[in-house]
């Protein structure tokens, strides 16, 4: 073994990687806390959403910590993936991480052996009875299935206040995946979560919900019950602020022995836009170079030296994927949008320049927005869900053009 290993690198850039220092989140942090201690007299439920690298998982998991660590609440996080999005995958779902909390707690009481002379907290929970709650179905929902699913929330709920926690909380990451069918007769898995979780909190049940998700979640959120928008604290979690992102950029090299100059700052800072994934992956290639070229310092020579890289490796581990899990006619009307002009992208200018009917480009984009490439801001206008990505769209149709050559 080497006596001077490698220094390891400071900079985490990946899906739901929690870098070394979290930069620029402390209003969100202090009013999710807030929103905890209004419970139950007030809905503990949080809505987060944002564009594909502004940091929404990374932050959801600090907001776990706090909510168990510092508020005493008995949390479970699962990222939501397309194939619960039918009624009986989502409320399996529930009832698993349900039975799952409830395990925690019994282990958790056997190691303190507090399960003798166990009392209620003072809002006297235990004195609510399953049969005091009253179960509201939504369209299509078989009653069975939404009682199931608001008594295994209930139990847990209930025994968390038993043993001294704070409440329930359940946040789902990737939420914009769970929403309901159009048709009365679809599928409603949505709602049946609404539902379950306001007609609960209705009794003043120590239950709280944290969604996170695209834009698109608010609105699918919107059309499954009309009072989510009164029902949710709404956090935008938008790209870092100037000072922010300079901290996010500068702050984990503290310790290490090396430096970043600051007209090198300014500029990654002005090229990465506030982004914090996009700030972590220029912060990991530029270490990396350093490490490469024995120096001890960032600089503007070593980012003009590395940036090609650090765009490949952009276009590959973050963009590529998007695009080439689409269909071929998905694709097509997708890269017609990196001639168009943005922000918004407008269907009719995007009718314009492909050959296809204006209700075919509609359909299309629709298509687009379900697999969360795009969201829709209004009527005919759209905005894509990964920040910079019309400029992707641009290098990448450059690319097609030079193969075909």
């Amino acid at each position: 073994m080497s006596e001077n290993p490698r220094p390891r690198n400071p900079y985490r850039p990946g899906a739901a990687v929690s870098p070394l220092f979290l930069a620029g989140r402390q209003h969100e942090i202090r009013r999710f806390g807030a929103t905890l201690r209004g419970a139950p007299e007030l809905p503990a439920n949080v809505r987060l959403t944002g564009l594909r690298g502004v940091g929404k998982s990374v932050l959801l998991k600090r907001l776990e910590e706090i909510a168990a660590d510092e508020e005493g609440w008995l949390t479970s996080r699962v990222q939501a993936e397309p194939r619960h999005n039918t009624e009986d995958d989502l409320s399996e779902l529930i009832l698993g991480l349900c039975h799952n909390a409830e395990l925690q707690i019994s282990r958790a009481a056997r190691i303190r052996e507090t399960m003798k002379g166990v009392t209620a907290s003072a809002r006297g929970l235990v004195r609510v009875t399953w049969q005091d709650i009253e179960v509201s179905l939504g369209p299509g929902g078989g009653a069975d299935r939404h009682r199931s699913v608001v008594k295994a929330l209930f139990d847990v709920a209930l025994a968390a206040d038993q043993h001294g926690y704070s409440g329930y909380l359940l946040m789902l990451d990737e939420a914009q995946v769970i929403r309901d069918d159009r048709e009365r007769g679809g599928q409603h898995p949505l709602s049946l979560l609404i539902a379950a979780v306001n007609s609960l909190q209705e009794k003043e049940v120590p239950i709280g919900l944290t969604l996170c998700g695209l834009p698109t979640l608010r609105a699918n959120l919107l059309k499954a019950r009309t009072y989510t928008e009164r029902m949710f604290r709404g956090e935008e979690i938008s790209r870092l602020a100037g000072s922010e992102a300079v901290e996010a950029l500068v702050r984990p090299l503290d310790g290490t022995g090396v430096t970043a100059g600051e007209e090198l700052t300014e500029r990654v800072v002005d090229e990465v836009e506030g982004y914090p994934f996009f700030i972590q992956l220029w912060g990991a290639e530029l270490w990396e170079a350093a490490q490469l070229a024995g120096v001890d310092h960032f600089d503007v020579t070593l980012l003009d030296s590395v940036e090609p890289d650090i765009y490949r490796r952009l276009d590959i581990d973050f963009y590529d994927g998007r695009v080439e899990s689409l269909t071929p006619a998905e694709q097509d009307l997708l890269m017609s949008t990196a001639a168009c002009e943005y922000p918004p992208l407008r269907t009719a200018d995007i009718h314009g320049r492909v050959g296809k009917s204006e209700s075919n480009v509609n359909v299309l984009m629709g298509r687009l927005a379900e697999q969360g490439v795009v969201f829709r801001i209004q009527k005919g206008q759209y905005e894509y869900t990964a920040p910079k990505f019309h400029d992707y769209l641009q290098r990448r149709a450059v690319r097609i053009s030079q193969r075909g050559r």
